[in-house]
C-alpha cells in the first residue's frame, strides 16, 4: 500500500505554483485567490484553450505557458498539480528531491475541511455510488455534497458549507494525496485501467488502496482479495486503526496472497471478517444475512449494480441512517447519464449508452449485466457491442473471452479496436462477427442492420474517448444522437 511521502501542512504564507488550467487547476486558483495568497500557474500548452479567460480572472498572477522548466519551477517551495499531469516525471521526482511540497486539490481539501468525509474510488461504479450516497444521506436529513473526480472540483465544495463531502477520487488524485481522513472510505473494485502511466496493475492498485491509509471504517468488497489482504495485514501489524465492513456476494470468494509474497499465509475474507453487506443468490440485498430489500426493487439493474447500492449503505453506517429511509432513497435512484443508459427502442431493438465505459472491466460488467446465458448457440444471442477507442494499454484479453462466450456481433471503431479483435479472436470468437467503422454513425446503423427484433445494442467501448471526441461525455451524446436520428428517420419510412 503506497505510503506517505509528505507531512507538511501547506503554508498560504509563500508563493505557489498551480500546474494545469483545467477544471481542477482553476478551482485551485481560486480558492487562493479568495485566501489571498501569492499564486502563479502553469500549463504544458503554449496557448491552452482557456488562456485568454485566465489572463482576464487573474491579472494580478504570473501565467507561464509552454514546456516545463526545472529552473523555473525550482522558484517555488510548494506546487499543487492537476490529476492529469504525472508526478512520476524526472521534472518533479527533482523538485521533491529539493524539498518542494507537490500535492493536489484533495490534499489542499482535505487540510482545511472541517466536516466529515466519504471517500470512493475504484475501477469502475465510482460516480454510481458517489451520487447515490449524496442522496441518500440528503433524503436522510444530511446537507450533504458529492463532487471530486465526479462533478464539482473538491475546494468548490467548501463554499457550500454542507455537514458531509463525498468524494470520487481517481488514481491520479490519490497519487498527490497524503493526509485524507474520512468516516469511511472504499475501493470498490480493481481492473486493468490507465496502464499507460503505472508499472503494472498491483502499482496502480496499491495507489488506489491508499484511500484506506487514514479512514475510521475501511469498507471492502470480499471479491477483491489482494487489497483485502493488504488491509488486514495493515491491521494486524499495527499500521491501521480501521474497522473493516466487508461486502459482495454470497459466494465464496476464495484466498489470497499478496503479490510477491505467496509463501505467506493466505487470507479468506469471509472466514476472517463476517461480510455485513450481501447479496444473496443475486435478488436479495441482506444486512447481517437479514434482507432489507430486493433486487428488482431496484432501478439500476444488473449484478454490479446491486453491490453498488451495498457499498453505498456500507460507506453511510457510521451515520446510523434510518434503514427505512434508505431503502426509499435507494428505489427511487435512477443512474447517471453514460452508465448503463437506455436510449430508445428502434423497430423492437433496443439500444443502450455505457459510454463511460472506457475500460474493459466496466464493458464486462456492462455485458454482464444484461445475464448473457453463455451457453446459447450464437443465432439465439440476443446482444450486439459497440466498442474501440484509446485503449491505454490495457489487456483486452478477459473481455475477448467474453465477447467469444456473450456477444453475437461486435463492431468496432477507434485506434486500438484491433487490439479487441485480436483478443476476441484468440478466444475462439469468429472473424465473421466483427465489424469495423470509422465513424459512430456506421456503427449505429452497422449494429442496427446486424440486429433483429428483441436485440439489445449496447455501447460499451471499454476505451477512452481521445482519439475521437473531447471526452467520454461528448462520445455519448453522439450516440444517443445517432440512435435517435435513425429512430426518427424509420419512424418517416413506415
Amino acid at each position: 500500500m503506497k505510503k506517505s511521502i509528505q507531512n507538511k501542512l501547506f503554508d498560504f504564507s509563500i508563493a505557489t505554483l498551480i500546474v494545469g488550467m483545467g477544471g481542477t487547476g482553476l478551482s485551485c486558483a481560486r480558492y487562493l485567490k479568495k485566501r489571498n495568497c501569492q499564486f502563479s500557474i502553469a500549463d504544458s500548452r503554449q496557448e491552452p484553450p482557456c488562456l485568454e479567460s485566465v489572463k482576464h480572472e487573474f491579472n494580478n498572477n504570473l501565467i507561464i505557458t509552454g514546456d516545463f522548466s526545472y529552473e523555473l519551477f525550482k522558484q517555488y517551495k510548494q506546487i499543487i498539480v492537476s490529476p492529469g499531469i504525472s508526478i512520476r516525471s524526472e521534472l518533479f521526482t527533482s523538485l521533491r528531491t529539493q524539498g518542494c511540497l507537490i500535492i493536489g486539490d484533495i490534499e489542499l481539501f482535505t487540510q482545511v475541511v472541517e466536516k466529515p468525509v466519504i471517500a470512493i474510488t475504484g475501477s469502475n461504479g465510482k460516480s454510481t455510488v458517489t451520487t447515490l450516497v449524496e442522496k441518500i444521506a440528503r433524503d436522510c436529513g444530511i446537507k450533504a455534497i458529492a463532487g471530486g473526480n465526479l462533478g464539482i472540483p473538491a475546494l468548490d465544495l467548501l463554499d457550500s458549507q454542507s455537514d458531509l463531502y463525498i468524494l470520487e477520487l481517481s488514481s491520479f488524485q490519490l497519487e498527490t494525496t497524503y493526509s485524507l481522513k474520512t468516516i469511511s472510505a472504499t475501493v470498490l473494485n480493481i481492473s486493468e485501467d490507465h496502464m499507460d502511466r503505472y508499472t503494472d496493475l498491483d502499482d496502480y492498485r496499491q495507489i488506489k488502496e491508499s484511500i484506506y491509509n487514514n479512514t475510521d471504517n475501511a469498507i471492502i468488497n470480499h471479491h477483491e482479495l489482494i487489497t483485502f489482504a493488504r488491509v488486514k495485514q495493515a491491521i494486524d501489524a499495527g499500521e491501521k486503526q480501521s474497522s473493516v465492513v466487508l461486502f459482495g456476494e454470497d459466494s465464496l470468494p476464495g484466498e489470497a496472497s499478496l503479490p510477491g509474497e505467496a509463501s505467506k499465509k493466505s487470507v479468506n475474507p469471509k472466514e476472517a471478517i463476517h461480510c455485513e453487506f450481501e447479496l444473496l443468490d443475486g435478488e436479495v440485498l441482506t444486512q447481517n444475512k437479514k434482507a432489507i430489500m430486493q433486487a428488482k426493487d431496484i432501478k439500476l439493474k444488473g449484478k454490479y449494480n446491486y453491490l453498488n447500492v451495498l457499498a453505498a449503505l456500507a460507506l453511510l453506517k457510521p451515520l446510523h441512517l434510518d434503514l427505512n429511509r434508505q431503502i426509499k432513497s435507494i428505489k427511487e435512484y435512477s443512474g447517471l447519464p453514460h452508465r448503463c443508459e437506455w436510449v430508445a427502442d428502434v423497430n423492437g431493438v433496443d439500444f443502450y449508452n455505457d459510454s463511460k465505459g472506457t475500460n474493459t472491466g466496466a464493458t464486462i460488467a456492462a455485458i454482464d449485466g444484461f445475464e448473457v446465458n453463455s451457453s446459447l448457440e450464437h443465432d439465439k444471442k440476443t446482444l450486439i457491442l459497440i466498442a474501440g477507442g484509446v485503449g491505454k494499454n490495457a489487456d483486452f484479453k478477459e473481455l475477448g473471452e467474453v465477447i467469444e462466450k456473450k456477444i453475437k456481433f461486435t463492431v468496432l471503431m477507434g485506434v486500438d479496436s484491433g487490439q479487441i479483435k485480436s483478443s476476441a479472436l484468440n478466444a475462439g470468437a469468429k472473424n465473421d462477427d466483427f465489424y469495423t467503422v470509422d465513424s459512430m454513425q456506421d456503427a449505429v446503423l452497422t449494429a442496427n442492420n446486424l440486429a433483429g427484433s428483441g436485440d439489445v445494442i449496447l455501447f460499451s467501448p471499454a476505451c477512452a474517448s481521445f482519439d475521437m471526441y473531447q471526452n467520454y461525455m461528448k462520445r455519448g451524446d453522439d450516440f444517443k444522437e445517432k440512435v435517435l436520428v435513425l429512430k426518427d428517420e424509420l419512424k418517416n419510412v413506415s
